[in-house]
């Protein structure tokens, strides 16, 4: 049974629950049958397809967008599918610019793995989209390249030409794509992705998907399946309680999903509980590391300065061990807690003191 994204939830809910879904191959088929043109569906061996590892999005955007990429053999070779979830609710007018680098940065790494390739594997660029206003942006890389005028047709040629896949989920329901290939857990994941931080939407088209959420408790993960979504539900509509969110969907699939909805919630509260008491004990710890260091210092030193004192109860525990190790060589308490390229070395403090006595 797939595991649910407790890690990567707490910093982004929407790539925790996308990854988590679409890396399951049946849900990663649905959602490409579903956006893909039909005669690439026909031509792709679905049994072949698989989950890549990495990512090519820069690290600074990573809270804007996350990728995913698969692949499966199409003819004689294989096909990419690059796919990107959009964080933001806004539409950014450069997306295409940005997923054309993502693929060259894919096709650099299939070259450099395969360096006797000829010839390159076609990559689909996939876009998931989901904002206030809807996809309002250039899907043709050529159509971002400012060019006006006669010259503009013989330019065209030389410049990229390759057309975002768009999945837009914008308004409660996924624009160009085919529903009926969706699994119910797709339908569901790409709804709950439309409909994020808009808790009057939330309660009021929660029946869209009722059918869907249905099937996906049946469904033999249906528990962590749930618990992914309430999960994410609760990340994205922050003024809801947990329980609240867990009325909105029990009412929405039935009685049959009470008690489906009840263990969900009691394992939610459960590790949030556990991590609690986790992140209370790390906390308890390093105050007791601060609170030491503290002591340390006034037998050493005596009275510990105010800004020092700071200092010490704001650090992290490495800080503390670090500082704690400085205690018995150090000449004073300032020179404890200062950075390592700040605080004048040894060799140089006698010949510090030397002029001090000259003037």
């Amino acid at each position: 049974m797939p595991k649910s994204p407790r890690k990567r939830a707490l910093t982004s809910p929407h790539d925790a629950l996308f990854q988590w879904t679409f890396s399951q191959r049946e849900h990663a088929i649905g959602l490409l049958k579903a956006a893909l043109p039909p005669e690439v569906v026909a031509a792709v061996r679905w049994s072949t397809l698989r989950i890549e590892k990495g990512s090519f999005v820069d690290r600074a955007l990573r809270s804007r967008h996350s990728d995913m990429v698969l692949s499966a053999r199409m003819g004689a070779g294989r096909i990419y599918f690059y796919t990107i979830i959009e964080h933001q609710r806004v539409v950014e007018a450069l997306m295409v610019f940005r997923m054309g680098l993502y693929m060259m940065r894919l096709w650099e790494r299939i070259t450099r793995e395969r360096p006797g390739l000829k010839m390159l594997s076609p990559i689909m660029p996939v876009l998931i989209h989901h904002s206030d206003t809807g996809w309002m942006a250039a899907r043709a890389f050529q159509d971002i390249v400012a060019i006006e005028g006669p010259e503009r047709a013989a330019l065209l040629p030389h410049i990229p030409h390759f057309e975002l896949r768009l999945v837009d989920v914008s308004g409660g329901r996924a624009g160009d794509v085919v529903e009926e290939a969706l699994t119910a857990l797709g339908k569901v994941v790409l709804w709950c992705l439309s409909v994020s931080g808009d808790d009057a939407r939330l309660e009021r088209e929660i029946g869209r998907i009722a059918a869907a959420l249905d099937e996906v408790l049946q469904a033999p993960n249906g528990l962590a399946a749930l618990e992914a979504l309430l999960r994410y539900l609760v990340a994205t509509h922050e003024r809801l309680s947990v329980r609240k969110i867990g009325g909105i969907l029990e009412k929405a699939a039935g009685p049959r999903a009470q008690e489906a909805v009840v263990t969900a919630l009691d394992e939610i509260e459960r590790r949030g509980r556990a991590q609690g008491r986790v992140q209370g004990r790390a906390q308890g710890r390093v105050q007791g590391r601060a609170q030491t260091l503290l002591e340390l210092l006034a037998a050493r030193f005596g009275e510990v300065p105010a800004e020092v004192s700071a200092r010490i109860l704001a650090a992290d525990e490495a800080t503390l061990v670090t500082w704690t190790a400085r205690v018995l060589t150090a000449p004073t308490p300032q020179d404890v807690l200062g950075d390592d390229g700040q605080r004048a070395s040894p060799a140089r403090r006698p010949a510090a003191r030397k002029r001090a006595r000259r003037t």
